[in-house]
């Protein structure tokens, strides 16, 4: 998915897609998590130059009041203890089978999970097209 595709964005779309022009770099993918006690977002995009990560969240403690969005650029070879890990688990009862796809990096710290029951943004298909395009340009 691209950052066009992420509804939960909401008014930061327009401005993170205006910062890649500016900088003049290529999206392969994005990747957005939302803490659910404070509403703060983590923007993961994996670019040509890089995979810059972003915050989201209030200026303060009013969710209503002023936001900030917050990046930084960590270029692909500095990228470190990048990992893709799956997990499966199969229901003897009836041969249902339930998985989890992780991307882990260590530096940047990422922890990234998709369940495959999950739909849209929150099931492989936010995850996925995110993991291969870090896996495919980090060192």
């Amino acid at each position: 998915m691209k950052i066009g595709e992420w509804d939960s964005l909401g008014r930061s779309r327009g401005l993170l897609q205006r910062q890649l022009g500016e900088l003049g770099a290529a999206e392969y993918a994005a990747h957005v998590t939302i803490n659910p006690d404070t509403g703060r977002l983590r923007i993961l995009v994996a670019t040509d130059v890089g995979l810059l990560d972003y915050s989201y969240s209030p200026v303060g403690s009013d969710p209503e009041g002023p936001w900030s969005l917050r990046g930084q650029l960590t270029r692909w070879m500095s990228v470190k203890g990048l990992r893709l890990q799956t997990d499966a688990q199969f229901d003897e009862d009836n041969s249902d089978a339930r998985w989890i796809w992780r991307l882990v990096a260590e530096d940047p710290r990422m922890e990234l999970s998709a369940d495959s029951t999950g739909v849209g943004e929150l099931g492989p298909a936010g995850l996925l097209p995110f993991a291969r395009a870090c896996i495919q340009h980090a060192h």
